[in-house]
């Protein structure tokens, strides 16, 4: 056979909420095919479309990242011979973002009567089907389409795929798209309440009508789909219910996060109905919601991840609904620190403080101590830790809970004063997201409304020493954390845990002051404060 090598640089999809790209392109330059090296360099369609193999979640969306030993099926297709082929993904760079793989031509394609050949191939696929005539049909998993995040991630659910027609033989130039055949559902659930919700036996989005996504009909034998066609051909059904398995308790304060992986139908009249969500326990017992989603208006899209967001709280009627608050995660690659985030208006913000600071809980040395403070050189301060070892403990417990006190130059990280919206100083956020201004956290208490405060502390006394009229509405979950106080205003020290929350600005008043945003235990309202730039506060950082 005549080998034909080809360099696949896959750049990144992106399975985005409310992103309609989702191809990839790669384009090829002209060669001759007997036994030439083809370069495929891959272009992408935006600059936010990502094309990872693993899953990688990304606040509201999920990266595919490519791994070693990940296998494309392929299919040649001249019109008389149907050849199916296996390639395995090696070469990654650029952090999984790029690829390369060889393909082999078929002897039967170059020597067939065709000048031209058509090329598929599919990334997700187990295997290809045995049967005779069948020889582009490529056979699913027969793993559940959904669940934990962990094991929806080891499995080949997520499918991509490309084609390229009409080849010419003697001068190829080739250009492939990969692109989605199914979108990402999320489930996340999250007990409000102080009620543990034990014995969960499973999740499920469910109407009274079909869900137009396809599902595996049998979970013995796996659903079949035509890489030609790019159809599903055997093997799925519409169904009432969309299930998320999951068997375990949701304690409170706790959330459930379930995802899966549906093909929606794209034929036209095939809207998905109004949805409700439904979570068994014990033994025949259940939690529904009474107020759905509403119906789409048209064809639920392929290549996107749809969210549902939804709380728990027994204490409530009812005690199971979809919730406004949009949250999402986020890993800090620095110190592979996870926090949640919110959308509040058309900010994003972490939902909870800061933890960075590289060597805690390893090198709690590394902290500055409490008396050592500076109006122009970073410091770092960890509530109640003061490098004694009975300290420790609380510290770390503090740091978990309520993160790292910076300094203003700490938090800035050496930019300048900025008082814009948005600010344009990273600081010590990770990348892509920002220290705000003042005027940034205007917007977030403007948007919020009135008593701002009351809808953005944590409810409970957990975090704060008392907790009359909190809400939490908006899902920002502030907290308390106290401050370090210089030793301009009082003996220096850490002051006010769970009775005062602040936060950094990077808006500074004077050369040697800055602003913060603060709230109170017993205040509904919070404001904003100048001090010493020595001073020591939270940070949350807004996304860019």
């Amino acid at each position: 056979m005549k080998k034909v090598i080809i360099n696949l640089f896959a750049g990144l999809i992106l399975l985005v909420a409310g992103c309609t790209e989702n191809i990839v392109t790669v384009e090829q330059p002209t060669k001759e095919i007997a036994g030439k090296t083809i370069s495929v360099n891959a272009v992408m369609p935006g600059e936010n479309t990502k094309t990872r193999m693993a899953f990688v979640p990304n606040e509201l969306d999920v990266n595919l990242r490519w791994e070693e030993n990940d296998q494309i099926l392929l299919v040649f297709d001249d019109g008389i011979n149907k050849i199916q082929q296996t390639v395995t993904i090696g070469a990654i760079t650029n952090n999984g973002r790029t690829a390369a793989f060889e393909v082999i031509v078929p002897e039967e394609i170059i020597n067939g009567e065709s000048e031209t050949f058509n090329l598929y191939g599919m990334y997700g696929g187990v295997t290809f089907s045995a049967i005779d005539g069948e020889e582009s049909y490529v056979v699913l998993s027969t793993d559940p389409w959904s669940g934990l995040f962990l094991q929806l991630q080891g499995r080949e659910n997520v499918l991509i795929r490309f084609s390229e027609m009409n080849i010419d033989k003697n001068s190829p130039d080739i250009s492939v798209s990969f692109q989605h055949v199914g979108s990402l559902f999320k489930i996340y659930l999250e007990n409000t309440g102080t009620t543990d919700l034990e014995g969960i036996t499973g999740v499920e989005l469910f109407s009274e009508t079909p869900i137009f996504a396809h599902q595996n009909a049998d979970p013995e034998v796996g659903a079949k789909y035509d890489l030609i066609s790019g159809t599903f051909v055997n093997g799925t059904t519409f169904s009432n219910v969309l299930p998320f398995p999951y068997s375990g308790d949701l304690l409170d304060g706790d959330v459930i996060q379930l995802w899966g992986w549906y093909p929606p139908s794209q034929v036209a009249g095939y809207i998905w109905p109004a949805i409700n969500l439904r979570v068994r326990y014990g033994t025949g017992q259940e939690y529904v919601t009474t107020v759905p989603k509403p119906a789409r208006t048209t064809t639920t899209d392929i290549g996107k991840a749809y969210h549902f967001f939804a709380r728990f709280n027994s204490e409530l009627d009812p005690a199971l609904a979809f919730s406004d608050i949009v949250y999402g995660v986020l890993m800090d690659e620095r110190d592979d620190q996870i926090y949640s985030t919110v959308r509040i208006g058309s900010q994003t913000w972490m939902a909870e403080n800061l933890r960075y600071f590289p060597g805690f809980p390893d090198e709690p040395e590394r902290l500055n101590l409490v008396t050592d403070g500076s109006v122009t050189e970073p410091r770092y301060y960890i509530y109640g830790y003061d490098r004694t070892p009975e300290s420790l403990a609380a510290a770390s417990e503090n740091f978990v809970n309520y993160g790292v006190l910076y300094n203003w130059p700490a938090a800035m990280a050496g930019a300048t004063s900025s008082s814009s919206n948005p600010s344009g100083v990273q600081g010590v956020c990770p990348d892509g997201w920002h220290l705000p201004s003042e005027a940034e956290w205007v917007q977030l208490t403007t948007f919020v409304g009135a008593n701002a405060a009351s809808k953005l502390k944590e409810t409970g006394t957990d975090f704060w020493n008392e907790s009359i009229g909190v809400t939490n509405e908006y899902g920002f979950s502030a907290r308390g954390g106290g401050s370090r106080q210089p030793i301009s205003s009082v003996p220096a020290g850490f002051y006010n845990l769970r009775i005062n929350g602040h936060w950094m600005t990077s808006t500074q008043a004077t050369e040697t002051d800055m602003i913060a945003a603060w709230m109170q235990a017993n205040s509904s309202t919070g404001g904003y404060q100048t001090a010493s730039k020595e001073y020591g506060g939270s940070v949350r950082c807004v996304k860019d």
